[in-house]
């Protein structure tokens, strides 16, 4: 996109390998504790058979969704009372229910899963980083180029003039062919995607990659998706009744935020406001927030409803831009939230790694 300026378990979740004898279809009005007693089985041994496919379950058990595909499970399976969270069973699917998150502490499982996800995330973010600096540092040449770049247009033999150009002297620099093309929802994508692979958890992205991609590459697609995996959506506005650029969206969306309205379609957990007051005007600076989000090891973010997306680590903006070339080491940049030049939108992190939990 372009710029604007510049363990604590690692029990994992598990699914039993009990074959299953059908599956339901989630209605609306429906609950986790009406379809497990149509089916005749525990709700416990209903969110076991399912905890695999949507792993929001292990934190919020009736976080159903209408649509769903739940197994049903038979023999022993269908009576197994796994270690999990008590939960409301008045909560019905299609409600708001993801604002009513267990917290982390007394859910072993929900733990493991959000803390592998945010140490996946976090080391991908710095293993792609580096490879992609390290690469130019040393010759000349670096692992990715923008889709917005002129790069992109330029013919093979083209290519390989450049890299001639560019390369330094004496060095062995990436071949054009493997030189990868990114853009700001790409690396947010790549670096989701490999969260999610270190918490085993890549059929589940498949999933989530298949419907974000069909749906236009949206950034709020992603956060929805999220959502459903019992990440915890974040609204962050440096000043949300004074927007320094005066565009009255920042603070409807604020508004709306603060009123349980959610954001384009995702309901809000948490807020991070008024950390970066607008020069002129009365806000009062409220640091705690971004303090808060210096804890998160790992966030997918966008801003502005999705018109420029990220990820990030310990209150760090991590962005990619979409106009550079391959020599770049401005392709990624790592900004502190505070000093980010966007002026509001949502920041994702995974579960049980807001400190404090749901609602602050």
């Amino acid at each position: 996109m372009p710029n604007v300026s510049n363990r604590v378990s690692t029990t994992p979740i598990t699914t039993p390998s009990t074959p299953a004898s059908n599956t339901v279809t989630v209605q609306s009005g429906d609950s986790l504790g009406k379809i497990a007693q149509r089916a005749g089985v525990t709700r416990e041994a209903l969110v076991q058979a399912n905890v695999g496919r949507y792993p929001g379950l292990a934190t919020n058990q009736n976080a159903i969704q209408v649509g769903w595909k739940l197994t049903i499970p038979t023999g022993a399976a269908a009576t197994t009372a796994p270690t999990t969270a008590p939960t409301n069973q008045g909560w019905t699917a299609g409600t708001n229910s993801t604002n009513q998150t267990a917290q982390v502490g007394t859910n072993v499982r929900a733990e493991s899963f959000g803390q592998k996800l945010a140490a996946g995330g976090a080391q991908s973010i710095e293993m792609r980083t580096r490879r992609h600096n390290d690469s130019i540092e040393k010759t000349g040449v670096g692992t990715y180029f923008g889709d917005h770049s002129s790069w992109k247009t330029m013919s093979a033999a083209d290519k390989e003039q450049w890299i001639k150009d560019n390369a330094k002297p004496g060095t062995t620099p990436p071949s054009a062919g493997s030189i990868k093309e990114n853009s700001c929802i790409g690396w947010a994508m790549e670096n989701v995607g490999a969260a999610y692979a270190a918490a085993g958890k890549s059929a589940r992205w498949a999933e989530i990659q298949a419907h974000v991609t069909r749906n236009g590459s949206k950034g709020t697609e992603l956060a929805k998706e999220l959502k459903k995996d019992g990440w915890q959506a974040i609204y962050w506005n440096p000043d949300a009744k004074n927007p320094n650029d005066n565009n009255p969206e920042h603070s409807f969306s604020a508004t709306q935020a603060a009123r349980g309205k959610g954001y384009y379609g995702v309901d809000v957990d948490a807020q991070v406001i008024n950390y970066r007051p607008t020069e002129g005007k009365n806000t009062k600076l409220d640091m705690s927030g971004v303090e808060k989000l210096r804890e998160v090891p790992f966030f997918f973010g966008l801003a502005k409803g999705g018109m420029h997306t990220f990820v990030g680590r310990k209150g760090e903006v991590n962005e990619f831009h979409w106009a550079e070339m391959p020599n770049s080491s401005r392709a990624i940049e790592q900004t502190p939230l505070e000093k980010f030049g966007w002026n509001s939108g949502l920041i994702m992190v995974p579960p049980g790694t807001w400190p404090g939990g749901a609602r602050n």
